[in-house]
């Protein structure tokens, strides 16, 4: 059986000498890993070099029972970037987003909300020409709710102390580590209840920027089971220091 499958790419690893596995968040399965083999001839129907992290395909994949990894047969974009690749602070945010998104999305089942606001994110962060060292930021943030953990911050007031283990904000000073402090609070939940459409009203210099960031991976780490120490939260933190 033939099938027609739209996904984003989150990164690809080798199999052998002639085949690699590209795990893929699909719009009909949610994450998914594939076959595919390496070739960069112009005339393959699979050509690996369109793989790369957060690229956006339609691709058609050869079903068979029994097979543990299904095999792709032909692919191509079904959007394209004209920025991202092109542009450095883009392409470094765009590599951290894709190393999040491989530990964060683990549903192996479709989720159009999800996929769409993905698909849609990476397209507006393309289409932005400044006021886009932020964005992965308020990325995060929106993720957290179609992941299902955003946090309560219902009874936010000034002082009240962010609970990153509970996920919510509260008066009292928590007793473990994993909270922020009262001074950084104030600014962290600005930072989650803002959307795309203020992305230019945050003006966060440096040392904001590392430490919302910081808070966002915690809280993450928190809240999903075996979420990673990010390899290219370093690359990203140089980047921008």
């Amino acid at each position: 059986m033939v099938e027609k499958i739209e996904g984003i790419v989150l990164r690809t690893l080798r199999y052998n000498d002639t085949l690699m596995i590209a795990d893929i968040y699909t719009r009909q399965y949610g994450r998914q890993s594939f076959l595919l083999p390496v070739s960069h001839s112009k005339r393959s129907k699979v050509r690996s070099v369109l793989f790369q992290p957060l690229s956006m395909l339609s691709f058609t994949v050869s079903v068979k029972k029994g097979r543990s990894l299904q095999r792709i047969t032909d692919a191509q974009p079904y959007a394209m970037y004209s920025t991202i690749t092109y542009n450095v602070v883009k392409s470094s945010i765009a590599l951290y987003l894709s190393e999040f998104l491989t530990y964060a999305l683990r549903e192996e089942e479709g989720d159009e909300a999800l996929f769409n606001f993905i698909d849609r994110s990476l397209i507006f962060f393309d289409s932005l020409e400044h006021g886009y060292a932020d964005f992965h930021l308020l990325f995060l943030s929106q993720l957290l709710k179609y992941l299902g953990i955003y946090p309560n911050l219902d009874n936010y007031s000034k002082g009240c102390y962010f609970d990153l283990a509970q996920g919510c904000v509260v008066r009292e000073h928590p007793l473990h580590p994993n909270f922020i402090l009262p001074q950084y609070a104030e600014g962290f939940v600005t930072l989650l209840c803002t959307g795309y459409e203020s992305l230019h009203k945050l003006s966060l210099n440096r040392e904001m920027r590392s430490e919302y960031l910081a808070f966002l991976n915690d809280y993450y780490k928190l809240h999903i089971p075996d979420f990673p120490q990010l390899k290219s939260l370093g690359i990203l933190k140089e980047l921008f220091d």
